[in-house]
């Protein structure tokens, strides 16, 4: 088996997952207005809390593979979640997050679960494990990125830097695509099993779906 093999088998497996990610009810009550602005304050609370925590997962997996192929894959991870952080300040601020409350945020537990899943895999996972878990599932958080950043401007009234966020999240991934799919079958021509590539997939998309569906209301 190769990566786009793997890949293809695991997009058709995962299909009612994300299918049930990008319709989820937080997005249709925004999209719709009725969100408060408490609750997208939640939100950034909750990625003040993802967000530095996958890119020390990515740093991490940096320092575990110095010498190895996928080190530029691995570096360019980190690099867009310290993009990513910088950008959510615009975010929080748009909506009423300020440091001080930043810090006084409680986390839910539902919304924590992807994060640490990351840690995980940063402590023991392969590089072809994390390129397999993230080429499915950055497709449908982009996917819910874009419409965050069309709802927030037209119904919510905050501005195109305002979500410079979502929209980071929300750029094309061909070239993440193809990078990761040499990365995955480079660890499988070096051992690594289709099985622990496709669970980690797995998992990370179910939690991906446990974030939307913790999520404040």
């Amino acid at each position: 088996m190769d990566a786009q093999a793997l890949y293809a088998g695991l997009r058709r497996e995962l299909a009612d997952v994300e299918e049930r990610i990008r319709d989820n009810s937080w997005l249709v009550e925004l999209a719709a207005g009725r969100l408060s602005a408490g609750v997208l304050r939640a939100f950034a609370g909750e990625q003040f809390h993802i967000i530095p925590s996958d890119l020390r997962s990515f740093e991490v997996l940096t320092e575990r593979f110095a010498d190895h192929p996928a080190h530029g894959y691995l570096a360019g991870m980190a690099a867009g979640e310290r993009a990513a952080l910088g950008a959510l300040e615009a975010f929080a601020t748009a909506v009423g997050l300020d440091p001080p409350a930043r810090q006084r945020y409680e986390p839910v537990p539902g919304c924590q679960v992807y994060p640490s899943y990351v840690a995980r895999l940063a402590r023991d996972g392969t590089p072809a494990e994390v390129a397999g878990a993230f080429v499915v599932n950055l497709g449908a958080w982009g996917s819910c990125c874009a419409r965050m950043a069309e709802a927030l401007v037209r119904t919510y009234q905050l501005t195109r830097e305002d979500c410079a966020f979502f929209v980071h999240f929300a750029g094309p991934s061909t070239e993440l695509e193809r990078v990761s799919l040499e990365v995955i079958d480079a660890g499988l021509a070096q051992g690594v099993e289709p099985a622990s590539i496709a669970r980690a997939a797995r998992l990370l998309q179910s939690y991906e779906l446990l974030f939307w569906t913790s999520l404040p209301r």
